[in-house]
């Protein structure tokens, strides 16, 4: 049984339709593009790490004398009252501060939070200061983030 041309060209047709087909569903390829974070997500998420220090974190006590302090204490929960001049020098801390004049951040990954800051310079990356006010600031960091309450 011979096929008439006009069924040969109907059957070729539709097998080629079914392999585009085919080809085409399992390319993965999908028309939609990828949605692009946007930069209040990202700020978010930055912001995440730092929401919930751990229960068992070590809560130590800084000082100041004679208007300066050294923030040095690596991995711990840190409270200094109010002071002139701070210097945080430790990483992945969570440091309170009174008010402060002027504070230098040469430590990464601290949270910060303080009532008043006159000015701030972060010179390392990944630390955040929320505080009453908008202090003058100085950032040659990275993923730093300043929030005022």
């Amino acid at each position: 049984m011979s096929m008439t041309p006009t069924r040969r060209a109907l059957v070729t047709g539709l097998t080629l339709v079914g392999i585009l087909g085919a080809v085409t569903a399992c390319s993965g390829t999908d028309d939609k593009p990828a949605p692009k974070p946007s930069a209040s997500s990202t700020t978010t998420a930055k912001s995440d790490v730092f929401s919930t220090p751990p229960a068992d974190i070590e809560k130590v006590q800084a000082e100041c004398t004679d208007g300066k302090a050294v923030v040095d204490q690596a991995n711990k929960d840190v409270t200094l009252g109010d002071c002139a001049s701070v210097e945080i020098t430790a990483g992945n801390s969570v440091v309170h501060l009174g008010n402060v004049d002027e504070l230098v951040v040469s430590g990464s990954i601290n949270d910060i939070a303080a009532k008043e800051v006159g000015s701030v310079k972060v010179t390392t990356d990944g630390n955040r200061l929320t505080s009453d006010n908008k202090p003058k600031i100085s950032d040659t960091g990275k993923d730093n983030v300043f929030r005022t309450r």
